[in-house]
């Protein structure tokens, strides 16, 4: 039995929101597709080319720093064999499962059953451990996160904040689920210029480069997940030439515990309580597509079997 796939909608505020743009997509088709999860166990992707099948899938959105070689898991050639599943009984599939002999290689979904796969999930040598899972959100075909995963959990995800097909989040999760550490690019512009470091899961440090030099100009300290020092470079020698102590009656609200879970998708999107929104002529704002949780539900797929011995479409 796979792992239940993890797509229950949350909103919350503070380090974690989820885009309004996204949120509707999911739910006038996402009920009859999730019924089908707990007997299909599997997942799927997003939607540029198309394989094999005629599915779309979508490419990898750029800065990604994942091996691309896995993704050809998917690929129906070299005799590679797969099982379909029409989940609404209107002759297309919804859901793929790729197998080489009798391991699972990959599994795709169409979550709102327009053609293009949304969800896709990529096993190990063992066919059973999960190495990489990415999801396309707000079904415009362009992946919005990446997840890899070792020993069974995540261990880095980078994400897509503002939906522009360019990796912008990058984050690293300790082997028992919390996040570690984060480089954002907060302007949007192909540049890191925030990092972030984390004690289980809570906020420690964050450096940020407000003048596009691509260093370090500003640091702010967290004791508690609550800001208690600012520190900054004004004359770009990359040491600190000023410290502020930040009085607590002044640190606004602490910083809750971050977990790697599927709960974190969008973690660092908002601006953290110390000030780390870039200066107003680089400012944006970001939203992000959160998946935390699991579903299921019983019903009775259509299933049917394919086996194919030429190359098929790369993923």
């Amino acid at each position: 039995m796979l792992p239940p796939l993890d797509m229950r909608l949350t909103i919350t505020t503070g380090r974690l929101r989820l885009s309004r743009r996204a949120m509707p997509a999911f739910l006038p088709a996402f009920g009859l597709l999730v019924c089908a999860l707990a007997l299909a166990g599997a997942a799927g992707c997003g939607g540029a080319s198309r394989d094999a099948s005629g599915a779309r899938v979508a490419e990898t959105p750029h800065g990604s720093r994942g091996d691309e070689a896995v993704r050809q898991q998917c690929d129906q050639g070299n005799g590679r064999r797969v099982v379909a599943v029409d989940v609404n009984n209107d002759g297309t599939p919804d859901i793929r499962h790729v197998y080489e002999g009798s391991l699972e290689r990959c599994a795709q979904f169409d979550m709102n059953f327009d053609g293009n796969i949304d969800i896709a999930r990529f096993f190990g040598d063992d066919g059973t451990s999960i190495v990489r899972e990415e999801h396309d959100f707000d079904f415009d075909g362009r992946l919005d996160q990446i997840s890899y995963f070792e020993n069974g959990v995540v261990a880095r995800t980078e994400l897509d904040t503002n939906f522009d097909n360019i990796i912008d989040t990058y984050l690293w999760c300790t082997p028992d689920g919390m996040l570690q550490r984060s480089e954002r690019d907060r302007r949007h512009n192909g540049h890191t210029d925030t990092w972030e470091e984390f004690a289980a899961g809570v906020i420690t440090e964050a450096r940020y480069d407000d003048n596009n030099d691509a260093q370090p100009d500003r640091w702010e300290e967290f004791t508690t997940g609550r800001l208690s020092q600012v520190r900054r470079d004004t004359n770009a020698d990359g040491e600190a030439d000023q410290s502020e102590d930040i009085p607590a009656e002044s640190a606004g609200t602490a910083e809750g515990a971050l977990s790697c879970d599927g709960a974190q998708a969008a973690a660092l999107a908002a601006p953290s309580s110390g000030g780390s929104t870039p200066p107003p002529d680089a400012a944006t704002t970001t939203d992000t597509a959160a998946p935390s949780g699991t579903t299921s539900a019983d019903t009775t797929p259509t299933t049917t079997s394919t086996t194919t011995s030429t190359t098929g479409g790369t993923p």
